[in-house]
């Protein structure tokens, strides 16, 4: 679906954007029906209720950027290539598994986290599900099969694999939904990353992961128009571990065709905040007792806050950060080409 043979990753991210844009208003007004609602107090900034299923407008626009700039199924792809050259089929047959993998498991994360941010389900049980969803896709054989760092030459056991992909997929899930705390901060800078990461792999002539990327960074892109400082919506659980899941997915998908360390370094180098900012929130909570997963104002974006910074502020802060990053990863990429 979103490695088409005609088509760019730059036609994926206009449409994405222009879905997210236009479909946002939309996915506001029915969070409000549906009373899927920020409501001020404890660790929250805002003043007001505010709708959340901000992920909504995210999967729109990745699913209408995929149906535009399909690739052509494996019959098609058959009647393309010359009897004796089987590589565009398999290719084909490969791209569709990813794709199935990337919106079906996707789906459920956004099920649950609007679940989530419906009802406000037990940390628990958030995260239980969270780990059986990141199984179906390590099931669905997109997983890490190599070690890091080893030139693809460390090849791990099933149950490693299976943890090494938890980890990741867990760690960058909840690290952006740690960090959606300050309006427009997590959106704008998963745009940032998911779109470093689609450079990155146009190098690395990783198609589909390029195309994806592409994708979900213009979903955001699209989606910070009404998410910036003074936000009208906010991605809620929805909408910030959906892309933390994708964008684990699509490194991981990557990871498969380049180095390993490339694919994976990247989305953590230009998430480098909200992971450190996840490892640290996990340690402090533990020294003080407490279930690493229970809500504190010790975040970065709060400290900034008790400093006197505004949100606006905070956010062009951390934009500025990840972009600095993401050109560091991109200028490391291409001068080891």
């Amino acid at each position: 679906m979103l490695a088409p043979l005609k088509g760019s990753p730059i036609a994926a991210f206009i449409a994405a954007f222009l879905m997210a844009l236009l479909i946002t208003p939309v996915v506001r007004a029915l969070a409000f029906k549906c009373g899927a609602l920020a409501h001020p107090g404890g660790r929250r900034t805002h003043d007001k209720p505010m709708p959340q299923w901000g992920g909504l407008a995210i999967f729109a626009g990745v699913v209408v950027a995929a149906l535009l700039w399909r690739q052509p199924g494996v019959a098609e792809a058959r009647l393309l290539a010359p009897s004796n050259t089987p590589l565009l089929i398999e290719q084909t047959r490969q791209t569709l598994h990813l794709s199935t993998v990337f919106f079906g498991c996707g789906a459920l994360i956004l099920l649950l986290g609007m679940a989530d941010d419906k009802w406000e389900l037990p940390a628990w049980a958030k995260f239980g599900c969270q780990i059986l969803i990141v199984y179906l896709m390590w099931r669905g054989n997109v997983r890490i099969q190599t070690l890091p760092f080893t030139a693809g030459t460390q090849v791990l056991a099933d149950w490693q694999s299976l943890l090494l992909t938890e980890f990741w997929a867990l760690i960058l899930m909840n690290g952006i939904n740690f960090i959606d705390g300050v309006d427009g901060l997590a959106s704008g800078v998963c745009a940032i990353a998911a779109g470093s990461l689609a450079v990155i792999e146009v190098l690395q002539n990783a198609t589909w992961a390029a195309a994806a990327a592409a994708a979900v960074s213009g979903a955001c892109f699209g989606f910070l128009r009404w998410n910036f400082p003074p936000a009208k919506i906010y991605l809620g659980d929805t909408g910030a571990l959906l892309i933390g899941f994708w964008l684990a997915a699509i490194a991981i998908a990557a990871s498969a065709k380049t180095a390993a360390a490339t694919a994976l370094g990247v989305p953590m180098l230009v998430l480098g905040i909200p992971v450190a900012d996840t490892i640290w929130a996990v340690i402090r909570r533990t020294l003080a007792k407490q279930a690493p997963w229970k809500a504190d104002r010790g975040h970065l974006h709060h400290r900034l806050l008790e400093r006197g910074f505004t949100p606006r502020k905070i956010s062009l802060l951390m934009y500025a950060i990840s972009a600095t990053l993401g050109a560091a990863a991109i200028l490391a990429v291409w001068h080891s080409r």
